[in-house]
């Protein structure tokens, strides 16, 4: 059977969700298509980045973090430019088919968007089950980037359906007989795609609040070393950077402080500058640095602004100067003793990991009980605590949590603060 008579390409799509269940509530996190001829030309490619307006779901496998996705459109909003994706097409193709269509389907039911019933086409029946990696080295063919990345999933599960259609007629012939997709109109793109790219180059650039503060000029009446003003201000940034994240009021908050006591921008750089020392500080004090201590401290560094140099060279001067005292409250975790009896939830995926295993919600919840805090399910006022595992997630709970003005507190702060030691 000759491929030439095909009427149209084939639409390989990827998908990555926060979950398996896209009937409940799991949702699409990052989608591709590539567009692709039976004899593998391609035609034309989409991807996009997708806010699911819920938890991140596994970050462990797909490699996105809450704040991957935070400016990136929801699936409606570039719903019609995957559609225009799919035009012409007369299948669908991917590696476990299954999946892929169901949160495709699921996502465009969402919108009361029917689609229509169409040709699958899985690469890993076609060749005889397996990961998507494992297929690929049967045939020799060379993954282009990081597993789980949809594009890059997508574009490897096009070369391999290239090369399972040369030997497989019936295939081919199911494909010859059929037209393109009749696919339905959908509501015009409001959004354009961001791709992961994209999404970290944004990330790097300096936050807004920190141009406010950094661009103030320092009042008259104040002394640059007064060091009242510097503890009131760095008291408020170690509470504010509890949850590793900086909301727009306590961003208020902070050029409030900062307005109030006359600081300028130069002091204030100083003060976050010595607020990373400490914490590396912290971090090098038991001459172990765990992988939790390095993510944690590149995260406030880059919140406050400060230069991303080599964490070894940071951490080898915090170790030098280990027991010189700064100008800014200790930003050793909050009192251990300060939390006995408060009532604690967890959310997310937790990402530490404690005696070599990562830190299931069982154990988490087993050790908060042993700090002596009371464990609770749900988030309600009578709450003393979330621990968020994610900075920026949006999970149900963290969303009740910032609504109530509950405590939020980051997954490795927390077990710093009840003194468990996590990797």
């Amino acid at each position: 059977m000759s491929m030439s008579r095909i009427a149209g390409p084939i639409a390989v799509i990827d998908v990555e969700t926060t979950g398996l269940f896209p009937f409940r509530h799991d949702r699409v996190v990052e989608i591709a298509a590539v567009v692709v001829q039976v004899d593998g030309h391609v035609e034309r490619e989409f991807v996009s980045l997708v806010n699911p307006a819920r938890d991140i779901g596994p970050s462990s496998i797909h490699g996105l973090t809450s704040e991957d996705v935070l400016y990136a459109p929801r699936f409606e909003e570039i719903a019609a430019l995957v559609m225009n994706a799919l035009r012409g097409t007369v299948a669908i193709a991917a590696h476990n088919v299954r999946f892929d269509r169901q949160f495709l389907d699921s996502e465009f039911s969402r919108l009361g968007c029917q689609l229509p019933d169409f040709l699958s086409i899985c690469t890993m029946q076609l060749a005889g089950g397996g990961k998507l990696a494992d297929c690929c080295s049967d045939y020799d063919i060379s993954l282009e980037g990081d597993a789980h990345h949809a594009l890059a999933d997508a574009r490897a599960t096009a070369v391999l359906l290239t090369c399972l259609l040369a030997d497989q007629p019936r295939t081919v012939r199911q494909l010859s007989e059929i037209l393109p997709v009749e696919w339905p109109t959908v509501p015009e793109a409001i959004r354009q795609p961001v791709t992961r790219d994209e999404s970290r180059r944004r990330q790097a650039e300096p936050p807004t609040y920190l141009q406010r503060l950094l661009a103030r000029m320092p009042g008259p009446e104040l002394p640059d070393d007064s060091k009242e003003a510097v503890m009131a201000y760095g008291a408020l940034l170690d509470r504010v950077l509890e949850d590793r994240h900086v909301d727009d009021s306590e961003a208020d908050a902070l050029v409030e402080t900062a307005t109030k006591w006359g600081l300028g921008g130069d002091q204030i750089s100083l003060v976050h500058r010595d607020y990373v020392n400490q914490l590396a500080v912290a971090a090098v004090a038991d001459e172990v640095v765990t992988d939790a201590e390095r993510r944690d401290l590149s995260l406030v560094t880059r919140l406050l602004g400060q230069e991303q140099r080599a964490l070894d060279q940071l951490l080898n001067e915090a170790a030098a100067k280990s027991s010189e005292r700064y100008s800014t409250p200790a930003t050793a975790q909050p009192d251990k003793a300060s939390l006995i009896g408060k009532r604690v939830c967890f959310t997310g995926e937790l990402q530490c990991q404690h005696d070599g295993q990562l830190i299931s919600r069982e154990t988490a919840e087993a050790l908060a009980a042993r700090a002596g805090l009371v464990v609770a399910d749900s988030v309600t006022r009578k709450l003393d605590l979330l621990v968020l595992a994610d900075p920026l997630t949006q999970s149900g709970k963290a969303a009740k949590a910032r609504r109530y003005g509950i405590r939020i507190m980051h997954e490795p702060v927390f077990w710093r603060a009840i003194g468990v030691d996590v990797e």
